[in-house]
């Protein structure tokens, strides 16, 4: 059976509530066991029913990020690109709280209209992953590239293998381990739906991933 685009987000929709059906009754589970075995517990049993129910919110992680990834795109809202920026910088700040996240705006219109989601999604995961991998500094410039916009983040971590280069936006390939490796599948995604381009690579020693948005399209 082959799907097109309106079937896949309809089957992603159906997973998604069937998998959080089974994730809210494990939960529910999970919550009565602990109750009704409270006093026969030691302080260090007690501790195994927390863990358990952040193993359940990791599944409900994962199955949002297929949603992202296959699933309906998210309405536009766009806003001016210096309160994109600002938002996402402080989120990201809040997240990571030991990375050293600098941002350069070199671009002529910090004032132009750019779509929230997609400026949210491509930082987030682009600079999350960078500094995961690295612990380096990460820097994010963006700038004019003829009548687009450009989008770079940079670190100073070990540099990527060609390998790494050439799968990096793969659905489903990461290097690191209990990582289900579609965070930059899914920013490829968003900036190819707004008719943008994406790439890896590496300059002068820093790992660059880069994004390219037509201004007309964001």
């Amino acid at each position: 059976m082959i799907l097109d685009a309106d079937g896949t987000g309809r089957m992603v929709r159906l997973l998604r509530h069937r998998l959080l059906n089974v994730v809210s009754g494990l939960k529910s589970a999970n919550s009565l066991l602990a109750s009704e075995l409270d006093d026969r517990l030691t302080a260090r049993e007690r501790e195994y029913f927390p863990l358990m129910d952040k193993e359940y919110d990791k599944i409900s992680d994962i199955v949002g990020r297929i949603e992202a990834l296959f699933g309906i795109l998210p309405k536009s809202e766009f806003v001016p690109l210096q309160d994109a920026l600002s938002m996402v910088v402080t989120n990201l700040r809040e997240t990571f709280p030991m990375a050293e996240i600098r941002l350069d705006i070199v671009c002529k219109d910090s004032e132009q209209l750019v779509c929230k989601t997609t400026i949210e999604t491509v930082l987030h995961e682009a600079v999350g992953n960078a500094y995961e991998i690295s612990r380096k500094p990460v820097k994010i410039v963006i700038c004019d590239v003829d009548d687009r916009l450009s989008i770079r983040v940079l670190d100073q971590g070990e540099v990527l293998s060609t390998e790494v280069q050439d799968m990096a936006f793969e659905p489903f390939y990461s290097t690191r381990s209990r990582h289900l490796g579609v965070g930059l599948s899914i920013v490829k995604r968003l900036v190819e739906h707004r008719s943008g381009t994406v790439s890896i690579g590496v300059e002068n020693d820093e790992n660059v991933v880069e994004f390219i948005l037509p201004r007309m399209s964001l």
